[in-house]
Order: structure tokens, then sequence, then C-alpha cells
């Protein structure tokens, strides 16, 4: 019997465009768990309702009989498309969060991702820039090249140029340091700040505020398909950092006390991000927009976009100087809705934590253990003993 699933589906989406060939099976199990935990929903339910809601929106572009292969499973457009619709209409009828409990313990069985867990957050930074290079802004945001193709491959990672397939499009060093893409016509903006423009490639979006007080966005638009490389790895591997000491803020310090050095070290990442404007908040795949603690950056070969998932993880808490005096158990609903260049395997996820300062300092400190489900319809899945694979590991 054709097995099907119905909250994950492979949507391996760029730019819209969905991947024909699907993820090879991997063996990595995702066991149904009888253990339910008490889903407790700290946030608002209306932001995992939009959250879903905008899910459905980049499904619909599907045909209803489009179908995917998760493993050895089989779902279709129309199957996640009421799925996704039957848990809205849960949310809606629950009085409270016991009912909430109770209704979903009745029609979903819950997977739990193989821990351990490493939960970051990543967010969408407020930066000063301008549409001309001046003295101040020299640090150019580039628009994707027209000698970019999209990678024909099931992952969907990156793009690559025509002439060099197998190797990737220019390192970062060749475009920053020596200005490879200069000249061509490509600048979409300048920068005041080249660190602030690293972490904004690692971002993927952004809120750039113009000279006259107005602002642009900008978006992940593509990349030059090279491998990216950890940043906070680079200084404990070279010893210039211990590894409890990393954080996103310490980082940034360490770069901006060695002026001489931030260029050699940022080099050597030599993924590069092309960016477009938007008139939209924060996106991921499909051009869904992103909802702040909802949408969930995961490895598609692995947790598939589209996946609704349950996870719990430990929150920095702040005080009024910006410094953290404790740190909070948190829980929710959430939607697997983007992908990453750091994030490879079942056991990283990126946690989408909003715009501006506040988002910034709970990203730049969350690296935190937790827990992980996938919730599956269960009259959809009529082997009960079945173990679920959802594609490769890198």
């Amino acid at each position: 019997m054709k097995r099907r699933c119905l909250f994950i589906l492979f949507l391996m989406i760029l730019q819209g465009c969905i991947p024909l060939h699907p993820p090879k099976t991997s063996g990595i199990p995702f066991a149904r768990t009888d253990a339910y935990p008490l889903m407790e929903d700290t946030g608002h339910l209306e932001s995992i309702k939009s959250a879903v809601q905008n899910s459905l929106e980049a499904v619909s572009r599907l045909k209803p009989q489009d179908q995917v292969m998760i493993g050895n499973r089989s779902c279709t457009a129309r199957d996640l498309q009421e799925a996704l619709s039957s848990f809205l209409q849960i949310l809606s009828d629950a009085k409270d969060a016991s009912e909430l409990n109770g209704r979903i313990r009745q029609a979903f069985d819950l997977y739990e991702v193989p821990g351990p867990i490493l939960f970051t957050g990543y967010y969408s930074p407020l930066l000063q820039g301008s549409l001309k290079p001046t003295e101040r802004f020299r640090y150019p945001l580039y628009r994707r090249p027209d000698d970019l193709i999209t990678k024909n491959s099931p992952s969907c990672l990156g793009f690559i140029p025509f002439s060099s397939a197998k190797q990737g499009h220019f390192t970062r060093k060749e475009i920053d340091t020596q200005g490879t893409l200069s000249g061509r016509g490509l600048e979409l903006l300048y920068l005041d700040d080249p660190v602030e423009r690293f972490f904004l490639h690692v971002q993927g979006s952004g809120i750039i505020r113009l000279p006259d007080g107005s602002t642009v966005r900008v978006r992940y638009d593509g990349s030059n398909g090279r491998s990216y490389t950890s940043l906070g790895k680079v200084l404990i591997n070279q010893g210039r950092l211990e590894t409890h000491e990393v954080t996103l803020p310490t980082i940034k310090k360490y770069l901006r006390l060695h002026p001489g050095e931030q260029e050699e070290i940022m080099n050597r990442n030599e993924r590069y991000i092309f960016f477009k404007t938007t008139e939209a908040g924060p996106q991921g795949a499909g051009d869904m927009v992103l909802t702040p603690y909802r949408s969930l950056a995961t490895d598609p070969a692995v947790i598939p976009t589209g996946s609704l998932c349950y996870y719990s993880a430990r929150f920095p808490l702040f005080n009024q100087l910006g410094e953290i005096n404790g740190w909070q158990e948190r829980g929710g609903f959430a939607v697997s809705q983007d992908t990453g260049g750091a994030i490879r395997g079942h056991q990283r996820v990126d946690i989408f934590l909003g715009e501006g300062d506040s988002a910034a300092a709970t990203a730049g400190h969350l690296k935190s253990g937790g827990k992980l489900y996938i919730l599956l319809r269960k009259d959809q899945d009529p082997d009960p003993g079945a173990e679920m694979n959802t594609g490769d590991l890198p």
C-alpha cells in the first residue's frame, strides 16, 4: 500500500522553482513516539496560524496531483493542503491549551527527530547604507550575476556559472578583496561596515536605512555555490577564541579589535550571497514570508521544507542593560520554511527570531540543546510500526 505523509513536502524551492527529482533515502529514522510531551505553546497562536497559512499559499502554487517522495513515502500537494487546513481548524476550534493538546494527539502521530538537536537563531538586521558609493559607504552588496544558473541538482543549493559547474562561482576573496565583480553594474547598494556586510550574508535578509531616512529591504537571491565555513570554528581552530566564548557578539568584537585580520578571517568562508530588493518582509524558501519563532531553517534533505514541527529549547533573557540574566524554556509549533548554508544534517535547526536589535541580541546568544518533533496525521500513516526516512545527509 502506498504510504503518504501529510505534513512534509520536499519544497526545495529556489526562486519559486520546485525540483523534479526526489531526494535519495538516507536511512535516518525518525521513530514515532507514544511519549507525547505536553506541547505548551509559549507564543501567540495567531502567529502559528499565519506561518501555516504562508505554507499553504506556497503549496497552492503546485498542481494538486503533484507528488514527491519522502524516503519511501509519497505525498501530493492536495494532501499537504488538506492537512495544513486541518491543523488550522484545530487551532481555531480548541478553547484552551488542554483541548488543543488533546485534539492534536487524536489527529496526529508524533515523530521525534534524533538528538541532540542544536538550536541557533537568525534575524533580519537593520543596517546603514547608500544607493551610491561614498567615502563612508564603500562596501557593495551585489546583485546575482547573469552568468549564474540554477544548479541542476535535487539539493537545489546555490548557483553555479556556465563555465565552472563543478567548482562554483568566484570565492569571497575573489569578489570582495580582488574586486572580480566590480565595474559590471552589479552593485545593488553600499554599506558602511564590512563586518556587518559579512553577517548580512549569513542572515540572508536585512533592512537598509538610507541617508534620507528611507529604508530598502534586501533578501537572498542566490549564492556562489561554495561551501559555508563557520567563522566561529575558524577562530577556535586558530586559538583566537575558546569554544565556550563563541557567540555572534564575540566574533564581531574580535574582528573589530583586529581590523588587520578581518579580511583574511572573513575570506575563509568562501560562500558568497547575492541580493535583490523586496517589498515583503523577510522571506524563506518559495518566497514564504517568515514568522518570528514560527519559521525554522532546516536541512531539507533531512527535514523537508513544509514540515509541521513542535520544538522546545532554552532562550536567553536580558536585563535593561542588554546583559543576560537568565534562560527560559520555550516551546512552540513551527513550520520548516527556510534553509541555510550552515544548517546541515538533522541535528541543526535555525529559528527565525524577527527584525532589529532585540532579535539580534537573542540570535547572538542562542546556542541551545533541545527537542524537535514532526507531526503526521494518523489516518494517513497506515503502518504504525514504520520508521520515517526523509532524505540524504550531506
